[in-house]
């Protein structure tokens, strides 16, 4: 029975979150698959909410068919957004949903936040807690969640913030945006947020708007996919963000950048 996975690229503010109705990404990805496939399982590393973007989300598909199902396949009937830029053969028992760690990245204008400050805080969500305060409850999800790493950095006129961990709830990163945000705008005290962390308090934060999120890779640890790159579907998603999307000087370095960092795909540079 054969399974493969794919890294999925989109535009999050072209469509309806990845899942949860006809404007989905997983609506398209499975009207995609059902060209070639009619009978298959999908498994998804993340459902990101409306206005949220990827650029490493990753899908498995589990189907019975002699078919192989490559990226060129799915992006000729997928819209305009969407892209399918690698993919791998895996075991029948990989699931994307069972991924070691999850790497995501919201970009949004310096307001001259105290960045120091707000890194003093990042500190506080690293490791294991329960976030209550900072997600959608939602019936049968577990609250707390281990952190691996937050990062801050100021690119210009841009804040960029790197959040890894295994898994995320509903709105948790945004709202993690936002209180850091909020520390280093006097808005909240370090020692208000350690209170929410802790529980001390019980309230919830606003998050931040879904727009400068995007989830830039999934890792699976000791079963990581021998990934096969397309270099004309990588240039497709470098050309769509630095000319489309992110189209100011300022965000297409720091697109760059990411892409460099976290892709590993500098070797394909020259070829694009």
């Amino acid at each position: 029975m054969p399974t493969v996975a794919f890294k999925v690229f989109y535009d999050g503010s072209l469509f309806s979150g990845f899942t949860g109705s006809t404007n989905s990404i997983e609506y398209y990805l499975r009207r995609a698959i059902r060209y070639f496939i009619k009978d298959f399982k999908l498994s998804k590393a993340s459902r990101t909410d409306p206005g949220v973007s990827a650029i490493g989300n990753v899908v498995s598909i589990n189907y019975i068919d002699s078919i192989r199902l490559v990226p060129g396949m799915l992006n000729s009937r997928l819209p305009n957004g969407i892209r399918a830029w690698a993919w791998a053969e895996v075991d029948e028992g990989f699931r994307a949903r069972a991924a070691v760690s999850r790497t995501y990245v919201y970009v949004m204008p310096w307001l001259y936040e105290d960045i120091d400050l707000m890194r003093s805080a990042a500190k506080l969500f690293v490791g294991v807690h329960d976030l209550s305060n900072f997600q959608v409850k939602e019936k049968g999800v577990p609250t707390t969640v281990m952190i691996n790493n937050v990062n801050i950095e100021r690119f210009g006129d841009y804040l960029v913030f790197i959040v890894i961990g295994r898994g995320f709830r509903n709105k948790m990163i945004r709202k993690i945006v936002n209180a850091l945000r909020m520390v280093g705008s006097g808005i909240l005290t370090i020692d208000e947020l350690r209170d929410l962390i802790e529980l001390r308090i019980r309230k919830p934060i606003p998050p931040a708007p879904p727009y400068g999120l995007l989830l830039l890779n999934v890792n699976y640890g000791d079963r990581e996919p021998n990934w096969v790159l397309s270099v004309d579907d990588i240039s497709y998603v470098i050309n769509y963000l630095v000319n489309r999307w992110y189209n100011s000087l300022s965000n297409s370095f720091i697109i760059s950048k990411i892409l460099h960092d976290f892709m590993d795909i500098n070797k394909l540079f020259s070829r694009i």
